[in-house]
């Protein structure tokens, strides 16, 4: 009986399973398709005749498995905030820390990667913290001169960063969002 194709849903989310574990242990400089290849007990070659890049590869396996994620409205832009977090820290089958750094780490190497990346997944990502931060500006919470990018990256950020420690999500709410957004209402 011969293999299972490689676009058969289950046997393609094998593979998927497999580029994110490898990018998550081996990050993106060290990872390659003989690791995928052996990890998913598929050849090399059908992985290359499929995507032709890792980026490609990569890229496809994160689309597969993004997160269903919310788009709360608690009333503040820090709860809101804070239930995006915890969604994103829900338990997953895959590291998402070691996924998240492997990704960042590629894209300074590689610009197909950072493009791909952008392009399918950092929306994702983004698009629920950008609507709290549109309603948090209409609320008033935030000024409308805010960078919002500038916000968005740093709250993705140290949530990778200080993914895994205890109380994160309640540090950046707590001792980040609802001291800024105290401030501003002050002021």
């Amino acid at each position: 009986m011969g293999r299972t194709p490689l676009d058969a849903p289950a046997r393609q989310q094998e593979v998927f399973a497999a580029v994110l574990g490898v990018l998550a242990e081996v990050g993106y400089a060290r990872f390659n398709m003989d690791l995928v290849a052996g990890r998913a007990r598929a050849s090399k070659a059908s992985l290359y005749q499929r995507w032709p890049s890792k980026a490609r590869l990569i890229t496809d396996a994160l689309k597969a498995n993004l997160p269903q994620l919310p788009q709360p409205d608690e009333g503040t832009f820090a709860e809101d905030v804070r239930q995006i977090l915890l969604a994103w820290g829900e338990p997953m089958p895959f590291d998402t820390a070691g996924i998240f750094l492997g990704l960042l780490e590629g894209s300074r190497q590689d610009a197909d990667l950072a493009c791909l990346r952008e392009e399918h997944i950092d929306r994702a990502y983004t698009e629920h913290l950008r609507v709290a931060v549109d309603r948090a500006k209409a609320r008033g919470e935030l000024p409308e001169r805010l960078d919002a990018d500038i916000l968005i990256t740093a709250l993705i950020s140290t949530f990778v960063l200080r993914s895994g420690e205890p109380g994160v999500i309640d540090g950046i709410v707590d001792g980040l969002l609802r001291p800024l957004t105290s401030a501003f209402r002050t002021k």
